[in-house]
C-alpha cells in the first residue's frame, strides 16, 4: 500500500489576491417585494368556500363563488364579482399563505390589481 501523501501548500498562492465574491442577491428588477413592503395581497378563488360545513355567501348579493381573496393587516377579506367586500374571521393569513400561489405581478393601486385579475 503506498504511503498517504499530505498536500503541501503552494508558496505562490500564499499572497495571491482573493477571488472576487459575486453578490448573492438578485438584481433589483427581479426582486419580489417583502410582505412589509406591500399593503396587501389578493388571489382569485373561483370555487365556493366551505367553512364549518357551510358555503360562504356574499352578505349583500348571496353569490357564493368567483371570489377575490384579499389578505391585508393580518385579516382575510372576500370580494365578490359585484364588488362587495366582507371580512372573513374564520380565515387567516396562514390559510391565505397555504393556498396562494406565487405572485405573478405587483401593482401600484388596488384598482390596478382588480383590473389585472379581471374584476
Amino acid at each position: 500500500m503506498p504511503p498517504h501523501r499530505v498536500p503541501t501548500p503552494d508558496p505562490s498562492q500564499e499572497h495571491a489576491e482573493p477571488e472576487a465574491l459575486v453578490p448573492d442577491f438578485l438584481p433589483p428588477e427581479l426582486r419580489v417585494p417583502s410582505h412589509d413592503q406591500l399593503d396587501g395581497r389578493m388571489m382569485p378563488w373561483p370555487q365556493p368556500i366551505i367553512l364549518d360545513g357551510e358555503i360562504v355567501a356574499c352578505a349583500e348579493c348571496a353569490t357564493y363563488r368567483d371570489w377575490l381573496v384579499l389578505s391585508t393587516d393580518d385579516q382575510v377579506w372576500l370580494r365578490c364579482r359585484a364588488g362587495h367586500q366582507q371580512h372573513e374571521p374564520r380565515l387567516d393569513t396562514a390559510w391565505y399563505n397555504r393556498n396562494a400561489g406565487p405572485a405573478d405581478a405587483t401593482h401600484a393601486t388596488f384598482q390596478d390589481c382588480l383590473r389585472h385579475l379581471g374584476h
